[in-house]
């Protein structure tokens, strides 16, 4: 082999990991706010309304909103000082909930991590392409880029469970967001963009198209349309049930946080791991000029979690409801290394990071935002006929939104291919 070539195989690896590390903390103190709803509900003695806007609204707004200015930015700028600077403002913001003591406090709090948080995923997502730009390899680096959700689940679920019983949950948030500032030195010290030098050699323009021109691009293709839509209403059902499961199995089943913590960081780790590297796989083995087979499968496998949720929220038993989650949790990621992947292509590539910034703005702005807080209200709304069991209904009740985000994902098989045909994935459109 040339000497050259694995190096530069290396160092694509080694760049892969780095970024794979950065979105893997993006995702911890979710996972943690996931895990420790209920204790922290039983120590600020909150409502499930002010839980369901602690993690919908009071985060995702400003996650949201701010993804668009920094992703016009990344498309522009430096995008590996971006991320190193983005990923230290979390770690410390993250690090700030050691000293919370009430609502409004805690709220601050998750207003400073989304702030974080959205600096991170546009800039990186934007460098996996350039340094991944064949499409099945591509598939395969997305796959990897996107365990960093179940990656932090595991760390998270198994690491905050122990932590929170012995110390409680603030120290759990402050020990989780200590290596925030370790990442953002390696992320500053041995990471480079590779668009910094030819970036207008390239694509023949020196400044990113202009905003109006990418929401043109992204309304006027009808596969990248109905992706949007897609992805957004499938976000909106994880992220709306994502908080609830520990609160859901502590009331319903009796767990405690520390063996929630086990089984739950097992289950959506291994779980999600299993989904995304397998829809990665399996798109890329058997699918790898198929796209329409790729978003059909999607389709398939979201549709399947209908009535997987109903045995998980159903079910009397602790160890059924366990057993049917560990499905539900694996089909419910097959879709998406395909999924942003194929978002990827659709597009050219000094508009990448603001059409993920703008299909993430509005998966955030809903699913983050409003989710957890349609699924808060409705626990509230169904206390008086339910009782302790309002909270059961009011996800089975949102669980229903597979089915309307699996039909987008079928229409996405109808029109990939004559849009990828139209579509030069290096040459940006003219406004």
């Amino acid at each position: 082999m040339n000497p050259s070539l694995n190096l530069e195989a290396r160092r694509r690896r080694y760049v892969l990991a780095v970024l794979t590390a950065v979105y893997t903390l993006n995702f911890l103190d979710r996972g943690l706010m996931a895990l420790l709803l209920q204790p922290i509900k039983e120590d600020l003695h909150l409502s499930d309304t002010q839980l369901g806007f602690l993690t919908g609204i009071a985060f995702a707004v400003f996650y949201a909103t701010l993804g668009i200015p920094v992703a016009r930015l990344s498309d522009r700028r430096n995008r590996v000082t971006i991320t190193a600077v983005a990923i230290a403002l979390w770690g410390m913001t993250v690090m700030a909930c050691l000293w919370v003591r009430s609502f409004p406090q805690l709220v601050a709090a998750r207003v400073a991590a989304a702030v974080g948080e959205a600096g991170c995923m546009p800039p990186t997502y934007s460098l996996l392409g350039d340094y991944f730009p064949q499409p099945s390899k591509r598939v395969r680096a997305m796959s990897l880029y996107l365990l960093s959700g179940p990656f932090a689940v595991l760390i998270s679920f198994i690491g905050g469970g122990w932590i929170n019983q012995l110390y409680g949950w603030r120290t759990a948030f402050f020990v989780m967001g200590l290596p925030g500032l370790l990442v953002a030195v390696l992320v500053k010290a041995t990471v480079k963009d590779p668009r910094s030098a030819g970036a207008a050699v390239r694509t023949g323009r020196t400044d990113a198209p202009k905003f109006a021109l990418v929401l043109r691009t992204l309304w006027k293709q009808r596969s990248t349309r109905h992706l949007g839509v897609a992805i957004i209403l499938l976000f909106t059902l994880g992220y709306g049930l994502a908080p609830w499961y520990g609160a859901f199995l502590m009331r319903t089943h009796g767990m405690t946080s520390a063996e929630l913590g086990i089984w739950m960081g097992l289950i959506l780790g291994v779980g999600g791991i299993v989904g995304i590297w397998g829809g990665g796989y399996l798109s890329a083995r058997w699918f790898a000029d198929d796209e329409r087979s790729q978003m059909r499968l999607s389709a398939m496998s979201i549709i399947a979690l209908v009535p997987l949720y109903l045995v998980f929220l159903l079910v009397p038993q602790r160890s059924g409801a366990l057993a049917a989650f560990v499905p539900l949790v694996t089909i419910f990621n097959v879709f998406s290394a395909p999924a942003f992947s194929l978002m990827q292509r659709l597009v050219a590539d000094d508009m990448r990071a603001t059409t993920l910034a703008v299909i993430m703005f509005l998966v955030n702005l809903i699913g983050m935002g409003v989710g957890p807080q349609l699924v808060g209200i409705l626990s509230d709304a169904f206390m008086p006929r339910f009782g302790a069991d309002s909270l059961r209904y009011a996800m089975l009740f949102t669980s229903v939104l597979a089915l309307w985000a699996a039909f987008h994902f079928w229409r996405v098989g109808e029109a990939v291919s004559q849009d990828l045909a139209l579509t030069s994935p290096s040459v940006s459109l003219s406004a």
